[in-house]
């Protein structure tokens, strides 16, 4: 009847996670997962003891279904670039000139949507710097330090003992204007891909027959400084709510929790524009659990057993 077996079928998976990524999705989870960096390492060599470099890096979690992901993303950035493994994330990056230039013409195209905007901006001036070797020259090299003293990781203290503060010439970081079009729905795949939930939240409940109850939830957690981009998202998928969890100063989440909109909304947009990797099976997993809901299974025990064995199984609890 409501048998979470009868829900999705392999062909499903199998399809949604051998498909090619769009453009718009592979910037959505930029925005939530990646960084543009400028990197400054010690050189004796060099003209002025450092070496300058600038990367595209994402990453994602350590799992096989993980690892497919990033070996997509490298794909559609033409093979270029590594993964490498460091803890428990994976990390694709591209470190070649060359290369970041097709990385460049990408985020052009279609634009990042959150303030991480701001720094690619950045990062692209002095990757004009590098193009025209300007970094062998005291402006050009002074202009960069200038650069990444505003990126968040700011100037480190080696960098500092040999250029303080004071000589490097502050500028003053761009404020990002807020685009108000329509998000494209491949963008927001791509973004819940890298910061949104899918969970279900088996808890006890007294005043029901079994004394348990479940209750699902789909979530898009981000700073404060972007909260104009959940706004976006929500007017753009039509239902949501904006929550501040309790204890956390300065993020917010868009909270969808109503069985209605869930059947209705959420689940039919991710089947259309479709997330990958690990997350790819925690939405499959929350749509069966959805629809034991929907469809009563709840109030039996056989239902909460299901839900029970989903809730337990999915997001961090995930084995592989």
């Amino acid at each position: 009847m409501w048998s979470a077996a009868t829900m999705v079928n392999d062909h499903y998976l199998n399809s949604k996670t051998n498909s090619k990524l769009h453009p718009w999705f592979i910037t959505g989870y930029s925005d939530g997962e990646s960084s543009f960096s400028i990197r400054v390492r010690t050189s004796p060599s060099s003209r002025f003891g450092f070496n300058i470099s600038i990367v595209y890096s994402i990453g994602a979690e350590v799992n096989p279904v993980n690892k497919n992901l990033l070996e997509q993303v490298k794909e559609y950035f033409t093979g270029a670039g590594s993964i490498s493994k460091s803890g428990n994330m994976y990390y694709y990056e591209i470190t070649s000139l060359k290369s970041l230039i097709n990385v460049r013409k990408h985020f052009e195209e279609f634009p990042l949507q959150t303030t991480k905007f701001v720094h690619f901006k950045l990062w692209c001036k002095v990757m004009d710097i590098l193009e025209n070797k300007e970094q062998l020259t005291k402006p050009g090299f002074d202009r960069i330090l200038s650069l990444k003293s505003v990126f968040p990781k700011g100037l480190s203290d080696k960098l500092l003992e040999v250029y303080p503060k004071e000589s490097i010439l502050l500028i003053t970081k761009p404020v990002l204007e807020p685009s108000k079009t329509p998000l494209d729905p491949n963008w927001i795949a791509g973004f819940v891909q890298a910061d949104g939930t899918f969970g279900l939240n088996y808890t006890k409940q007294v005043r029901m027959k079994h004394g348990y109850t479940c209750q699902p939830q789909f979530r898009i957690t981000q700073h404060e400084r972007d909260l104009i981009v959940l706004n976006r998202i929500i007017e753009t998928m039509g239902c949501g709510t904006i929550v501040k969890p309790s204890g956390d100063r300065d993020r917010y989440s868009i909270s969808v929790a109503n069985l209605a909109d869930l059947v209705t909304i959420i689940i039919p947009f991710f089947e259309k524009y479709p997330i990958y990797g690990a997350k790819h099976l925690d939405f499959l997993d929350f749509f069966k659990g959805v629809y034991i809901l929907k469809n009563k299974g709840h109030l039996t025990s056989k239902g909460l057993n299901e839900l029970k064995y989903l809730a337990y199984a999915m997001n961090t609890y995930r084995k592989f």
